[in-house]
């Protein structure tokens, strides 16, 4: 078994959320300690409703919330993990593996013949030591095709 994700996608994703949270609460703060807010909410409320829409944008765009803590190769299955949900996928059931670049982020989506608890895709961040490279990500997503194709032709 070798993991072939980035070890700590669940601490990046809850580092993004949090990043979020607190430029809300900087751009609010200054109108509630001055008692401005209270006052006349509307140009505070203007300010925060533009900064959340930015970041529903960034956060529909990237769709951070897709990506799987922690992928598994298993010679002839993925065990893929995000959140409570955990899944064994076997090769066979991988039609292709492609990377996308969202967002600034290059990712691993791994597309599934079947639906499964996790959907019809797997998006995950490949390893750290990979992310400045492109056509390493690239050649991990090659592998992951060929030998499902090469699974699948077998049985």
């Amino acid at each position: 078994m070798q993991a072939i994700s980035f070890k700590n996608t669940r601490l990046f994703k809850r580092g993004i959320w949090l990043s979020a949270a607190a430029l809300i609460a900087f751009v609010a703060a200054p109108s509630a300690v001055d008692g401005e807010l209270w006052r006349n909410p509307v140009p505070s409320a203007i300010a925060i409703g533009l900064l959340c829409a930015a970041l529903v944008y960034f956060f529909w765009k990237t769709q951070m919330h897709r990506l799987a803590d922690e992928v598994l190769d298993c010679q002839d299955s993925l065990k893929v993990r995000r959140g409570r949900l955990e899944e064994t996928i076997p090769l066979s059931s991988v039609s292709s593996a492609e990377v996308l670049s969202r967002g600034g982020f290059h990712r691993i989506a791994v597309r599934l013949h079947e639906r499964t608890k996790l959907g019809r895709q797997i998006d995950f961040l490949p390893q750290a030591s990979l992310w400045s490279n492109l056509a390493a990500i690239k050649t991990v997503a090659l592998s992951l095709t060929e030998r499902a194709v090469l699974y699948r032709q077998s049985k």
